[in-house]
């Protein structure tokens, strides 16, 4: 095959590959920050993140939590992925609320997982009972959170 091809068949495999990923996409703009560990997208959508247990909101630690999570997600763009049990729709890993449970990327090409953020911060705590098996590294983030003391780890003793 001469180069001219091959240079056509990789411009057409790209622009396949990124209109797959971006029609798979979910994206949306958070327009309110219900605590620390739920967000609205758009005007209805609410969701809570995944794997996570962020502390409420009637305690001082919890509402500096919101206040971070609002100065980082309020009016971004933000990329969204549920955790199913069945690959559909109707499978969505919801909580006894029924409020669907996401991880958000943000930030930069929306690489940044914002679930790892609080986790990094210490400002969240792993979920065992709503944790799918392909984050168990959040077991990790919130280890080395703990050992360094921050967020609600705060001078809790190594």
């Amino acid at each position: 095959m001469n180069r001219n091809k091959i240079a056509i068949i990789s411009i057409a495999l790209a622009v396949i590959i990124t209109m797959a990923e971006s029609a798979s996409a979910n994206t949306g703009v958070v327009e309110k920050v219900i605590d620390g560990g739920t967000i609205r997208i758009g005007d209805s959508f609410v969701a809570r993140f995944t794997g996570l247990s962020v502390p409420d909101t009637t305690t001082p630690i919890g509402c500096m939590i919101h206040d971070f999570t609002k100065l980082e997600l309020m009016g971004r763009r933000v990329k969204l992925f549920t955790f199913t049990r069945d690959n559909t729709a109707a499978g969505i890993v919801r909580d006894e609320n029924n409020l669907p449970f996401v991880q958000i990327y943000f930030g930069e090409g929306m690489l940044t997982s914002f679930n790892e953020v609080l986790l990094k911060k210490g400002y969240a705590r792993v979920d065992k009972k709503y944790l799918p098996n392909d984050l168990k590294h959040f077991f990790d983030l919130e280890r080395e959170a703990r050992s360094k003391e921050l967020g609600i780890w705060a001078g809790k003793g190594r």
